[in-house]
């Protein structure tokens, strides 16, 4: 290249950089906190950055007084230490009257969570919104424990045509410490609207209703979900497990999906509500296959599909020791289940 060209293309390269031309490269950023004061700022501050940015919590407790909103997208929050049993987001309790009542709130695209604990919220500990289109959420190595109600919740929205897709939670624990809930609308996942997303390798512990009615699932995606995958969980003495779909109405219905290699066990005759392990409410093509189901409370089904709308379905290879039924007219093909007593 001659002197000459070579200063044109100079003089190209500044003009297309000083007219955004040529974008720069996202920047990251890396933000260490040791106190609830310095968590604030620096999600105020990820909200605002361009690129990705990693917030790191050293180990302690940390006192929520009003929820951390995440508007922006590609961020992670996570710990130093990478244990959960160290580091504590903590609400003001359960009850009504707090004002950290979602502990964690996510608007924006592509947020992760990992390595810590989250207890004591007077609505949800997280909170993530497909009514913003909220994309491409991680939750994992997490303790989500103790909220007045759903333990995580997917909101969406009737008003627009909105989805949270692509979402991943995996290796959690959720639980209610008392060995049962503080009322009946309490839940582990409850996931409206969601899209491929998948739950695997997770822990469901003691949601249960303490009176008036069942209590709700702890897995469950409807309201017009679709491609959900839930595998390898195990889910311990909760008055429902995996349920696809709510009642007969087709908008409610979760469309397509698998269920596979999880093992369910309720023995706790204290808990006064139960249901079935597995449940199908007008969702069709969903596979349900070999998981392990033992029910050891007055319920007479382990596996239930029901309404019209749930065909196209396979239930194929699950061990119970209650039968596999169908309700209202729920259509399945089944091949080789087998009812033990055997645990």
């Amino acid at each position: 290249m001659n002197k000459q060209l070579k200063k044109l293309f100079g003089v190209m390269l500044i003009y297309a950089a000083f007219t955004g031309l040529i974008a720069a490269a996202p920047s990251l950023q890396t933000i260490h906190v040791n106190n609830a004061a310095q968590l604030y700022k620096a999600v105020h501050q990820a909200n605002r950055a361009k690129g990705t940015t990693s917030i790191v919590l050293a180990d302690g407790r940390y006192k929520i007084t009003q929820r951390l909103s995440f508007t922006g997208s590609h961020t992670n929050l996570t710990s130093l230490s990478g244990d959960p049993s160290l580091v504590i987001l903590s609400g003001r309790g359960m009850h009504k009257n707090s004002s950290a009542e979602i502990l964690i709130d996510v608007s924006g695209s592509n947020i992760s969570l990992s390595g810590f604990t989250l207890e004591q919220s007077a609505n949800h500990l997280i909170q993530v919104r497909a009514e913003k289109n909220a994309d491409n959420f991680s939750l994992s190595n997490c303790v989500l424990r103790d909220s007045y109600e759903q333990l995580l919740k997917v909101s969406s929205s009737a008003s627009d045509n909105l989805f949270s897709d692509n979402g991943s939670i995996k290796n959690c624990l959720f639980e209610y410490t008392a060995g049962i809930g503080p009322q009946f609308y309490i839940g582990g996942i409850d996931a409206h609207r969601s899209r491929n997303w998948i739950v695997e390798g997770n822990i469901f512990k003691n949601i249960a209703s303490p009176s008036i009615h069942v209590a709700e699932h702890a897995i469950h995606f409807w309201r017009r979900s679709a491609n959900i995958t839930v595998i390898n969980n195990t889910i311990k003495d909760c008055d429902r497990g995996i349920g696809f779909g709510l009642g007969n109405d087709p908008n409610n219905r979760t469309d397509g999906g698998l269920i596979a290699y999880n093992f369910i066990h309720s023995t706790n005759q204290s808990h006064p509500y139960a249901d079935a392990g597995i449940i199908l409410e007008a969702s069709p093509n969903v596979k349900i296959i070999d998981n392990q189901i033992y029910i050891e409370t007055s319920y007479p089904n382990a596996i239930e599909y029901r309404f019209t709308g749930t065909k196209n379905v396979l239930i194929q290879n699950n061990i119970s020791n209650k039968p596999i039924r169908s309700k209202d007219g729920g259509q399945a093909a089944l091949f080789g289940n087998r009812l033990s007593d055997y645990f």
